[in-house]
């Protein structure tokens, strides 16, 4: 009886710990994540001339190059300090759950217009 009231409490407790909100936050991109090669690609490097014309303009958030995973982008904060990014290269394709995700959120913003 003991066993089955220890075996409840802790499908109990493994049921309730699923339900909990996740916190993770995804991989930031970051400059210190590039090596040299980035100076290579095309948008990369149009990105970075924009983030020193903004700087010296005194832009607020300027563009600036980073990188995750072997991928390069162009990023910008926003005043909440969250990075929007547009990537320029890849280091490889996308998986196939990367793929299947883009197209639904293109299916759900397709349905709310």
């Amino acid at each position: 009886m003991i066993h089955f009231a220890i075996r409840a409490f802790l499908i109990a407790v493994a049921v309730t710990a699923m339900m909990l909100p996740a916190n993770a936050k995804p991989k930031v991109a970051s400059g210190s994540n590039c090596n040299s090669n980035w100076v290579n690609n095309q948008g990369a490097m149009a990105c970075f001339i924009q983030g020193e014309d903004e700087s010296r303009a005194g832009a607020r958030h300027p563009h600036y190059v980073a990188c995750a995973g072997g991928d390069i982008f162009c990023c910008q904060d926003n005043d909440s300090g969250a990075q929007n990014c547009v990537a320029q290269a890849q280091s490889k394709l996308p998986s196939r759950a990367v793929l299947l995700n883009a197209v639904r959120a293109a299916q759900r913003a397709r349905a709310k217009e």
